[in-house]
């Protein structure tokens, strides 16, 4: 028999306007030594209908990397094969429940390994063939969950290599040295995301945890354009715009090195450029894709494929995306960051290290340039 006395301090936090949200007690996330145990995982195929229980199952694990809640309750293990040589979104739907229980994704038999999550339903971005698990956890300590679990699989077009794999660099926008000339102007927001540069404040508060305070390639955190550098973001919807950079046949892959921390869907960012000097601004994909589409409530990016969400993509840490932008060579370019938010749940938000632009075509690099190439190395 196992005698606990826990202590909590909860803070209810409630998610308006999602079918499928259920409201959760958020509780910073501790460090637990257990591991999740796969030996007896349950094999499960794509289109397999499953039912279940979380009552007769032990409580390995009370904390995954894409939460910030605690999951008390006893688990089930499913362990599902891709097989080769497709790419597949994969869905996992709980229907039928008893309780609160939660789904989860993992490309690992680890926790820390989560590709997607949710109350009810959860969906990863395309991944490869390969194993991985989907997880049935429940919400409450001793919570008795019984649940239907659907898993269905969508062929999708396989994740290329990023766009800029060695990259030669004609321009190099390093916000650690300065704030590069950005501006920004209104895109139809209410308020302000305060955009801003300078040295941001690693905040505690945030139950998903701090900013890294390491970005790529190891380059320690110092200065960062960010949607406010002191302070969660508000009710807001702002545009930040650096340039203007001429693309060429050897200067047209654009990386760009950032974190982000967002409540998911309702609030994020995604990338624009110009060609008409910022009257008009078109969309660009990051190799990988965005993470999700935005509802309809934020600002700038409504109904748009943003980046968004609580670190899951990036893995709590920095990450490179890249971005083709071959289609405007011959032309001269600004680049926009558009953030939006609805204004109801606020989280520390979007922080660009660096924008990059080259290709894997030696071009060479004019001598002012070569101070922050090497400067970003220090």
């Amino acid at each position: 028999m196992r005698f606990a006395i826990t202590v909590l301090l909860v803070l209810l936090v409630a998610t308006v306007g999602v079918a499928d949200e259920k409201t959760k007690l958020a509780v910073p996330p501790v460090p637990v030594s257990r591991a999740l145990d796969c030996t007896n995982a349950i094999p499960i195929d794509c289109g397999d209908v499953v039912t279940g229980n979380t009552y007769t199952n032990p409580n390995v694990v009370e904390y995954y990397s894409c939460v910030g809640w605690q999951e008390a309750g006893g688990e089930v293990v499913y362990e599902l094969v891709l097989p080769d040589p497709d790419c597949y979104i994969v869905t996992a739907t709980l229907s039928n429940y008893t309780g609160d229980p939660d789904v989860f994704i993992l490309g690992s038999c680890d926790e820390n390994d989560c590709l997607a999550y949710g109350n009810l339903t959860a969906t990863t971005n395309c991944i490869e063939a390969g194993t991985y698990y989907v997880v049935v956890d429940a919400y409450y300590y001793n919570a008795t969950a019984d649940y239907t679990l659907t898993v269905t699989c969508d062929v999708c077009q396989c994740p290329v290599e990023p766009c800029c794999p060695s990259i030669y660099v004609c321009y190099v926008e390093d916000f650690n040295i300065s704030g590069c000339n950005f501006y920004t102007e209104d895109c139809g927001g209410i308020g302000s995301c305060f955009w801003e540069w300078g040295q941001p404040v690693f905040d505690p508060g945030s139950s998903y945890g701090p900013i890294p305070d390491v970005a790529c390639d190891g380059v320690a955190v110092t200065n960062l354009l960010a949607t406010d550098l002191d302070a969660y973001y508000g009710n807001c919807g702002e545009r930040a715009i650096i340039g203007p950079y001429d693309i060429t046949e050897s200067c047209w892959c654009m990386e760009l090195c950032h974190y982000y921390d967002t409540e998911s869907r309702f609030d994020g960012g995604n990338v624009k450029v110009s060609s008409d000097g910022g009257a008009t601004w078109s969309l660009v994909y990051p190799a990988r894709g965005y993470d999700v589409t935005a509802y309809s409530a934020p600002p700038c990016v409504s109904l748009e494929p943003i980046f968004s969400g609580h670190a899951v993509a990036t893995a709590g840490a920095f990450v490179r995306d890249c971005f083709d932008l071959s289609d405007y060579v011959g032309q001269s370019i600004m680049v926009a960051f558009d953030f939006g938010a609805d204004g109801s749940v606020f989280y520390p938000g979007w922080y660009i290290k660096w924008v990059k632009i080259g290709s894997d075509e030696f071009s060479p690099v004019e001598s002012t340039t070569w101070g922050n190439i090497k400067a970003m190395y220090r």
